[in-house]
């Protein structure tokens, strides 16, 4: 059980000298009740933008008003200079006491010792009582709970029945084979061949790293090890990017030509693709940029049409090793990641919440329907923890999707890709 490896981590973390002291009560012997009345003084920071700052401003807020002599320091940043700013703070051990985290970057900073674990406070000031064991999964490295998940989601299939509709082409369902999927996309093209844009049934589905992942998933294979390296080969991505080949090579998926002319929203946001694969909070960004709410969401294609399925955490909460004041740290996690007027207040921005309560909370709009809805179906298939990802995951990410663009144009061979993907990794995870 993932609660009985979290105590277990207590006593490592103490030897390691992780803990910070406070005078409310250090990790390994963390406080069960923090007094309303309680002073204190702590930093919070995240990344975003103005909107998502004033709704940051909101919550903390209503957290003032149930702990008034808590002082929250609060600092937001743009993506890119969050990251700078963090990496800066953490070489000086000196990270705020709270921030939100990516799970690109969790697996790096927890194994520099920079987080407190949180499973000392598990059923005192820390209520995960909700939480799948497989979420928090995700936000434990070393056998710690390092990152408390504000929301999740989970990867799918949307397609867009507005088009659907108009070809006369029936929809796509949860348990599609890979090659029922092949012979979907040409359904879609031939019936779209008239059309003026001429419709397509999906873009090279095989130009993202998460869809790697997934891929790796259906076969029980890992992604990364423990230590942060590729736990796959270059025959493995030849393999992946090769059981299209029959697709691209015969120009049956959306021309990257076309894509690149639309950019950034390419063939399914720009309406002239019916198929899309990506994680199911982005339903959001498909009904703003084709401008309709009539989109389905299923599971993606497997080889066999059975799924092993992961809840991707797309938010989580940490606690700075080097803060003060781990006590009010972990209740202002607690606060954030739980309390339903929070919840109500981003809505199902940052991912769906995770707890049937938070759920409960929000405000529905047509697009968190179709996501919670999708969630829903798929709880009992998601029994995997999304793969821990390695530090510098996200220029890997990018990498792999320039390196498809090259493969597209036909200015690189599959194992060309592999061999520049490899190098890469070499470089940025040694």
């Amino acid at each position: 059980m993932r609660k009985m490896k979290a105590v277990a981590a207590l006593g490592a973390a103490a030897a390691l000298g992780l803990t910070a002291c406070s005078g409310s009560g250090t990790p390994h012997e963390a406080a069960t009740v923090f007094p309303s009345d309680t002073k204190a003084e702590i930093t919070f920071t995240w990344w975003g933008n103005d909107e998502r700052a004033e709704w940051f401003n909101q919550a903390l807020d209503l957290f003032n008003e149930e702990y008034p002599n808590v002082e929250v320091v609060r600092n937001f940043n743009a993506w890119g200079d969050y990251w700078t700013s963090r990496n800066t703070e953490a070489a000086g051990q000196a990270l705020p006491d709270v921030l939100m985290m990516d799970a690109g970057y969790l697996g790096e900073y927890a194994d520099k010792g920079l987080f407190l674990d949180l499973g000392a406070y598990e059923g005192g000031l820390l209520d995960t009582s909700g939480y799948a064991d497989t979420l928090l999964e995700s936000g434990t490295v070393n056998e710690q709970l390092v990152g408390v998940p504000m929301g999740y989601n989970a990867w799918s299939m949307m397609y867009n029945k507005d088009l659907l509709d108009e070809l006369g082409v029936p929809y796509p369902t949860d348990d599609m084979t890979l090659d029922d999927l092949e012979a979907y996309v040409l359904q879609v093209n031939a019936a779209g061949a008239t059309h003026d844009p001429k419709i397509y049934g999906a873009a090279d589905y095989t130009g993202g790293l998460p869809g790697f992942i997934y891929d790796r998933m259906q076969h029980g294979e890992p992604v990364f090890t423990d230590e942060g390296g590729a736990a796959f080969d270059k025959g493995d991505v030849t393999d992946y990017l090769d059981s299209v080949a029959d697709l691209r090579d015969a120009g049956d998926f959306y021309p990257v030509e076309r894509s690149v002319a639309l950019d950034p929203l390419g063939g399914f946001l720009g309406g002239e693709a019916a198929l899309w694969f990506n994680f199911s909070t982005t339903v959001a960004q498909a009904m703003s940029d084709i401008g309709t709410e009539n989109i389905g969401m299923v599971q993606a294609p497997t080889e066999n049409g059975q799924h092993v399925l992961a809840d991707h955490p797309s938010m989580l909460l940490s606690v700075a090793a080097n803060s003060d004041e781990p006590d009010a740290a972990a209740v202002l996690v607690d606060f954030l990641a739980n309390s339903p007027e929070v919840k109500a207040i981003f809505g199902a921005s940052l991912g769906a919440p995770p707890t049937e309560e938070g759920r409960a909370a929000v405000e529905q709009s047509s697009s968190d329907l179709i996501d919670f809805t999708y969630l829903d179906s798929i709880a009992d298939e998601i029994t995997e923890p999304y793969p821990l990802l390695p530090s510098g995951y996200g220029s890997i990410e990018a990498k792999w999707g320039d390196l498809h663009e090259q493969l597209l144009y036909g200015d690189i061979t599959t194992e060309q890709f592999a061999d520049e993907l490899f190098s890469e990794m070499d470089m940025l995870l040694g």
